[in-house]
């Protein structure tokens, strides 16, 4: 049996690495467009903030690693063309057969159309080449534009100012921050943050040119306003899609983003074809509609999934996921885990939604601090859908404790106002903020 698979990150070289220990006979063959593979690629923002030194931290497990296991991995090699009836791959004008294929080849930044954006020194937040060049490029006289103010955009603005003196501004399509994970109300207290950190934030704003020297480097980013920027550093952090479009015109269905639709098992519409990770449409836990998470929590799990299948001695089912994530800017910790507002209100879903500012622990010991808690509730079900927190020192790892209850479907009733957390006055108050939630939302 020969499994060929298309991307060497965390879904290809997880369902490699899994198939051979389930069967050391596999035949396993992975094509990488790079010379590396196992790129923890969201350590890229802490390797340009100097948390460490050393690039090849970033590397999970070398190809020599793989290679010892009797995985042939193929690397700076890219498929042109999928045979999906014959079931042949041509790559560098070389075909190879396969018996089962996985797509696992993630998404790529965005890269808008604009005009000089070729210049030099505008980088985007993907690979190991371009945490190298970023680091390298960025001194304490640095003028740098971020533009985007997701997750990768504030995670590059923090580490950018804790290793450097670099002058930093942050320009942003919509009406505020983090629009598309977490409410006004935390957008807000993240504005404030940025504000306090001496930078400056564009919101409602474009880059529609950049302007480059004689030398062909940016010096200057003109906005949708004719606002005129000074930079010589830019940080495209606008968002990914599937990496599919060599895919495109095939038998392969896909989304509208590109994304490839899969079922709950991984599989394509295409006999033992399979696909996983940030290139994949997957399925929400919650309402069982299709979306692309891009989180590597997914794809991890979905490698395990993929390689069950193929082994066939256990069948896995992919039941979903919540979009859970976490995120640190300076001295704020946010989370959040469930359905947005956008697909809340698309939906017409009848919801109460509850907000409490309180404090984390107890004010007798020291470094107590704010915390707020949001929790949306569908009231046709009763069950959580959506939890949002922003706090310090740690105090958001309460979102554990309920994206357990999120995916329980906990009715929200006084026996769950009951719940017995835990309580020490170092961590908490005797009624939780979350209790103070629960009890409201009855």
């Amino acid at each position: 049996m020969k499994t060929i698979i298309i991307g060497g990150s965390t879904t290809g070289m997880g369902v490699a690495a899994k198939l051979k220990r389930l069967d050391e006979k596999h035949e396993i063959i992975v094509i990488q467009d790079k010379e590396y593979v196992s790129l923890g690629a969201c350590g890229i923002p802490y390797y340009v903030g100097r948390n460490f030194d050393n690039p090849e931290t970033l590397i999970a497990r070398k190809v020599e690693n793989f290679e010892e296991t009797g995985i042939r991995v193929l690397t700076k090699k890219s498929a042109h063309k999928i045979d999906f009836k014959n079931k042949v791959i041509n790559f560098e004008d070389e075909n190879i057969s396969y018996d089962n294929l996985v797509i696992a080849v993630g998404a790529k930044p965005i890269t808008p159309p604009i005009k000089n954006i070729d210049a030099n020194n505008i980088f985007t937040v993907n690979s190991k080449e371009d945490a190298i060049v970023i680091i390298n490029a960025i001194t304490d006289q640095s003028k740098v534009l971020v533009i985007g103010s997701g997750l990768i955009g504030l995670e590059m603005v923090e580490n950018i100012k804790h290793a450097t003196k670099a002058n930093i501004a942050i320009i942003e399509k919509a009406d505020r921050v983090l629009k598309n994970l977490f409410d006004e109300e935390f957008s807000k207290l993240v504005e404030e943050e940025i504000k306090n950190k001496n930078i400056d934030l564009y919101k409602e704003n474009e880059i529609v040119e950049f302007i480059k020297d004689a030398n062909n480097n940016v010096c200057g980013a003109k906005t949708i306003k004719s606002e005129i920027i000074n930079c010589d550093i830019v940080i495209l952090s606008i968002g990914v899609l599937p990496n599919t479009k060599f895919l495109k015109n095939t038998e392969l269905e896909l989304e509208n983003n590109g994304a490839i639709k899969i079922n709950e098992y991984c599989e394509t519409n295409i006999p033992n074809v399979y696909a996983g990770g940030d290139c994949c449409s997957s399925l929400s836990y919650l309402y069982k509609n299709n979306r692309t998470f891009y989180l590597a929590t997914v794809a991890n799990k979905q490698a395990k999934i993929i390689a069950n299948n193929i082994n066939k001695t256990k069948t896995s089912k992919f039941v979903g996921a919540l979009g859970t994530t976490i995120i640190r800017f300076f001295d704020l910790e946010l989370a959040r885990s469930g359905e947005n507002k956008m697909f809340i209100e698309t939906n017409k879903i009848e919801t109460k939604e509850i907000l409490i500012k309180d404090k984390d622990h107890t004010n007798y010991v020291k470094d107590q601090t704010d915390l707020w808690l949001k929790i949306i509730m569908d009231i046709e079900t009763k069950e959580i859908i959506n939890v949002q927190m922003i706090g310090k020192n740690k105090s958001v790892l309460r979102i554990y404790g309920l994206v357990g209850i999120i995916w329980a479907r906990t009715k929200v009733d006084e026996a769950l106002e009951q719940i017995d957390l835990p309580y020490s006055p170092p961590f908490s108050r005797t009624t939780d903020i979350i209790h103070i939630a629960l009890s409201k939302l009855i």
